[in-house]
């Protein structure tokens, strides 16, 4: 199913490597053996050099992977845009091009709608062929969903869903939990989705029988989005990343089981073995 994707917030964590996923022929290769999708939240930090980019390609080739890089926070959230950097960072992906999902434009809470003709200035700037996924977190956003439609309209963006409660109504006293709250935003969760394209960043709780009802809760929105017709994209986060992979693993596993009791032809495979043998069954 080309509409579907599922991924975490990395494709390298050290507490994967070993259990999960292995560093043979690489990181990246061993995590696009599984997993068909990523957040690139390392080009947030810095533009990548040319060698970098020419082994993410040789890490991915021949596959269906989708790279969701972030733009560079000196786009996002710097008082101005640096259209320099912007105008390097697609010089050096795009020898990527053929690998490349929505782009992540997160701004920060202090961008409200006062601030749509900045975020205009940077869309204006890219190719049409590229799409763009907003993330804005500053409530007027959330309260007033109309002063930003038009942009979305406009340049055909999706508009991330970032689902914060599993971690802020569950157990906040939990050690992994404790940082998080300080890190994350707790927003409302949008329930629209626009132009065709679902980009949903899900954190979930540590504790693992916390999630239950936020994973049904999105297995039936995407199954609905899917059969709809919708791109999704997928991208399971905790606070701590080592539990990551076997999220993602069962919020695959139910849709998958959702789709097949389903009365539409849409189907999914079971996601491939992971690169390390399991001792056991993880589910």
């Amino acid at each position: 199913m080309q509409n579907y994707h599922i991924g975490l917030p990395a494709w390298a964590f050290a507490g994967w490597n070993g259990k999960y996923f292995n560093t043979s022929p690489s990181a990246l290769a061993s995590y696009a053996s599984v997993f068909n999708t990523v957040e690139g939240n390392t080009t947030f930090y810095h533009i990548p050099d040319e060698k970098t980019v020419e082994n993410w390609c040789q890490s991915v080739e021949g596959t269906d992977f989708r790279f969701c890089f972030k733009f560079p926070k000196t786009i996002t959230h710097a008082h101005l845009p640096s259209f320099h950097d912007l105008e390097l960072f697609l010089k050096r992906i795009k020898p990527l091009e053929n690998y490349l999902g929505p782009f992540l434009l997160q701004f920060p809470s202090t961008v409200g709608a006062n601030n749509v003709d900045r975020i205009e200035s940077i869309l204006a700037e890219l190719p049409e062929s590229y799409r763009c996924a907003i993330e804005i977190r500053h409530e007027e956003f959330f309260s007033k969903p109309e002063t930003l439609e038009p942009l979305l309209a406009q340049y055909m963006m999706g508009r991330v869903i970032m689902d914060t409660r599993p971690v802020f109504e569950g157990d906040r006293q939990h050690p992994e939990v404790l940082a998080a709250l300080h890190k994350k935003p707790d927003l409302p969760v949008p329930g629209k989705v626009y132009n065709g394209l679902m980009m949903v960043r899900l954190l979930l709780h540590p504790d693992l029988s916390s999630n239950e009802k936020y994973i049904d809760q999105w297995v039936s929105r995407t199954a609905k989005a899917l059969i709809a017709g919708c791109q999704c994209y997928l991208m399971i986060h905790c606070p701590n990343n080592q539990h990551c992979p076997h999220l993602a693993l069962v919020f695959h596993e139910k849709l998958r089981r959702t789709l097949a009791g389903n009365t539409t032809e849409l189907k999914l495979p079971a996601l491939p073995s992971w690169s390390v043998p399991q001792q056991q069954d993880l589910l």
